[in-house]
């Protein structure tokens, strides 16, 4: 794990000062958390776009693609899938 520095604004040390009270957690264990969610999100916005594929997605998430699908409906977002991907994908296994 590396060490980094950074500087934080009042209202973000408010918000990790937040998450160790209600979770009874360390300042960097709060930082951490709080950084994989805003991490999962970003992720999962791109993913939503369009911008990166599942497998993609998984891979930097560092979690199989069936823990990865569940995060991002967990967090409302859907397959970026519509019906013709999914026809032209049967066929091709259809046709094999």
């Amino acid at each position: 794990m590396k060490t980094k520095s950074i500087r934080i604004p009042k209202d973000m040390m408010d918000a990790i000062a937040l998450v160790e009270r209600e979770e009874r957690i360390e300042e960097s264990t709060a930082m951490r958390k709080l950084i994989r969610i805003g991490f999962e999100t970003y992720i999962g916005n791109l993913y939503k776009q369009g911008k990166i594929t599942l497998r993609e997605s998984s891979r930097l998430l560092n979690l199989n693609q069936i823990e990865t699908m569940n995060l991002f409906l967990d967090a409302g977002i859907k397959g970026n899938l519509d019906a013709t991907d999914v026809l032209i994908s049967l066929n091709r296994f259809v046709s094999r």
